[in-house]
């Protein structure tokens, strides 16, 4: 998010958020089946436990059965996706390289990230 007089000194309509943003059209398998879910969170805690320290994950291990009932698994198949990029394109370029000099200033948690954006942005225009 930036201030709308980093643009604009008086229009309030400047302030915007910039974003890039995908889009992911999916197919949903939804599954109850106490072996699927138990596969699904072997999964994730392969990826993020892989340290272990915990029972394995079976529908038949007695510490597991309640939850692995009340939880489902989801598989998504992606069918397709769309990209979108608001990165103040809109903007001359002295406008768009102000934003990134004020981001870099202010200093917020994402706001070198922003920068980094709109600087890419900036590059690729100024590239053609």
């Amino acid at each position: 998010m930036i201030p709308s007089y980093w643009i604009h000194p008086e229009d309030a309509v400047m302030a915007t958020a910039y974003h890039r943003t995908v889009v992911f059209d999916c197919q949903a398998r939804v599954s109850e089946d106490a072996t699927v879910v138990a596969a699904q969170q072997r999964s994730l805690l392969t990826r993020y436990r892989p340290e272990g320290g915990f029972r394995a994950v079976t529908p038949e291990n007695s510490l597991y059965r309640a939850a692995l009932s009340q939880i489902a698994a989801v598989r998504l198949e992606i069918r397709g996706h769309r990209a979108k990029f608001k990165l103040a394109q809109n903007c001359p370029l002295e406008v768009r390289a102000n934003i990134v000099k004020q981001l870099r200033t202010r200093g917020r948690p994402h706001d070198a990230r922003a920068a980094d954006a709109l600087q890419w942005a900036i590059d690729r225009d100024t590239e053609r």
